[in-house]
């Protein structure tokens, strides 16, 4: 699932941590950086964030008019909106990390990869050679 982080209606893609162990168990694959499946999303839509910052918002500045407020400086103080605390909560979810680690390996899933002979539990009988294990 994609991550954005908002600054001013305007969304950017959230940083991310992922560790990919290798299937050797060994090898770690280690990448920082702008969330894969949001630069994907950003990819197909050909933009490099969505939204539109609403102080340039033709919407945002008809209903200032509208509701009789001379700024956006008093609009935002009616609202208590504070744009040092908005600009300083972006800049610390940006640098949020989110981590995506692979789980260990159970047995099941090895059995499921060839980890384990479950076709006969070892008694298999090829070719008619030897005595037939005695049904149990």
């Amino acid at each position: 699932m994609p991550r954005y982080v908002s600054h001013e209606g305007v969304w950017h893609p959230a940083k991310e941590h992922a560790v990919l162990p290798q299937h050797s168990g060994t090898d770690k694959e280690v990448y920082d950086g702008p969330d894969r499946a949001a630069l994907l999303e950003l990819w197909r839509e050909k933009v490099e964030t969505f939204g539109v910052n609403f102080r340039k918002s033709p919407e945002f500045l008809q209903m200032l008019r509208e509701l009789n407020f001379k700024n956006e400086k008093e609009y935002f103080k009616f609202v208590g909106y504070d744009p040092e605390a908005a600009k300083e909560h972006f800049e610390k979810n940006a640098h949020k990390v989110s981590k995506h680690e692979m789980p260990k390996r159970v047995e099941a899933i090895q059995a499921l990869g060839g980890g384990r002979d479950t076709s006969g539990t070892g008694k298999d009988m090829y070719g008619g050679f030897g005595e037939e294990p005695a049904i149990t």
